[in-house]
């Protein structure tokens, strides 16, 4: 499969920063977000057209935003597998992180 897009770019499921009132500060506490914020198992690529009103949202207006909408779900089969998931926790990301580190080890024989 190949990808035709101008720019792929990273998002961050968890904002970088979320707001202080939003579902984010709930779910991870402040080890939590510094430990998962920039791991593998938490980013998922987008095009940039989808990813440039990034914002601090909360996990279903991202799902809704980002990962759908006008132009249907996005090309990324690894970015799509976000779309099943009600919430987005560290036990969660914790899992996806194992998994796909996982298939690299097993696809480049790590």
């Amino acid at each position: 499969m190949t990808y035709d897009h101008p720019l792929i770019t990273v998002e961050h499921v968890l904002p970088q920063n979320p707001k202080v009132d939003s579902r984010w500060v709930e779910l991870f506490d402040e080890e939590q977000r510094a430990r998962w914020t920039h791991r593998l198992g938490h980013l998922v690529l987008l095009n940039r057209a989808k990813n440039s009103a990034a914002q601090n949202y909360d996990f279903a207006a991202k799902k809704a935003k980002y990962f759908t909408g006008r132009g249907g779900v996005v090309p990324f089969a690894l970015t799509s597998q976000v779309l099943q998931h009600a919430e987005w926790t560290p036990e969660l990301i914790e899992t996806r992180q194992e998994g796909l580190l996982g298939v690299l080890a097993e696809e480049w024989r790590l």
